[in-house]
């Protein structure tokens, strides 16, 4: 079988005249003068032993052949185009850099073992983790500073689209030694007595614990208020007191603190995951983050 030895700018060269119906315009539309255009087409025809093109003082048509053939051209171009995507896409994929917001709870319970496992099959991506408030964490989605964020709903008026994970319930958080800490569950007036620990009310988390109780009852008054559910729990390990905190927030195996269901106590916040509306990941930020759905979705599987 005879090779045929055309190569990319004939092909365009061909279809660009096609298109624009004239050499003058097609070498403006490719930046070339009409004579290298000429001999890019007058090529091409030689190549493929037929005339594309009837010329003539006034206008360019194609032939029948030229006709049946700019259906193959094109088809060839696109072909080779999505080629080139895909091959930058791959490339991207495995490489580059990816910013995620989100707040501490999750950053320090679930985030540490999600980046251990995409960067194990994506060991040139370099990640970010911004670790801050509520507030903070939708801002930083909307100013572009994250990709994206974990959070959770009703959080900002800002235009974020919001993708439900894991129904996060509140519970108490005890040290290890309390007497009530063996126990599956407790009622809030069990540790009525005890010096309470809350994080500040600009805290997202004090407000959605303010207002579930401001429609069942008044919350237990706090002695000790900090910005953080981090900082709380470290008061807590110090024996200051007790405080209601997410259920991420403690970890199943640590060491000195447990989290006790509030049989009385059903607020929950919906964590998930946030991104502006409107905007594209890219491709390495979008694979971490369908990894991370993939992961929390796991989780609650078991």
């Amino acid at each position: 079988m005879k090779r045929i030895n055309f190569d990319l700018q004939q092909l365009q060269a061909f279809v660009a005249v096609a298109d624009k119906g004239s050499f003058r315009a097609a070498a403006k539309d490719l930046h070339l003068s009409s004579p290298a255009l000429g001999r890019r087409v007058a090529k091409l025809e030689e190549i493929l032993a037929v005339r594309l093109f009837t010329r003539s003082t006034r206008d360019v048509r194609l032939t029948r052949v030229g006709e049946a053939f700019l259906e193959r051209a094109r088809a060839a171009l696109d072909d080779l185009e999505s080629a080139v995507l895909g091959i930058n896409e791959i490339s991207a994929r495995h490489a580059g850099r990816v910013s995620v917001a989100c707040v501490p709870s999750v950053a320090t319970s679930f985030m540490p073992r999600a980046i251990q496992a995409f960067c194990e099959k994506m060991p040139n991506v370099r990640i970010r983790v911004i670790d801050e408030g509520m507030a903070d964490v939708a801002a930083a989605v909307v100013t572009g500073e994250a990709d994206f964020a974990f959070g959770f709903h009703g959080t900002a008026d800002a235009p974020l689209a919001f993708e439900p994970l894991w129904r996060d319930p509140y519970v108490l958080v005890l040290r290890r030694d309390h007497p009530l800490a063996r126990r599956r569950a407790v009622k809030v007036a069990d540790v009525s007595d005890e010096s309470w620990l809350a994080v500040a009310r600009t805290s997202r988390n004090r407000q959605v614990l303010d207002e579930y109780f401001s429609v069942r009852g008044h919350p237990p008054q706090p002695w000790l208020e900090v910005a953080h559910v981090a900082t709380l729990l470290a008061m807590v390990e110090a024996g200051l007191g007790v405080g209601i905190v997410p259920a991420l927030a403690v970890a199943k195996d640590h060491p000195t603190l447990v989290a006790v269901k509030l049989s009385d106590v059903d607020a929950t916040r919906e964590v998930g995951l946030l991104t502006l509306e409107g905007r594209r990941l890219t491709p390495v930020a979008q694979r971490f983050y369908d990894q991370l759905r993939a992961m929390f979705k796991r989780a609650q599987r078991k």
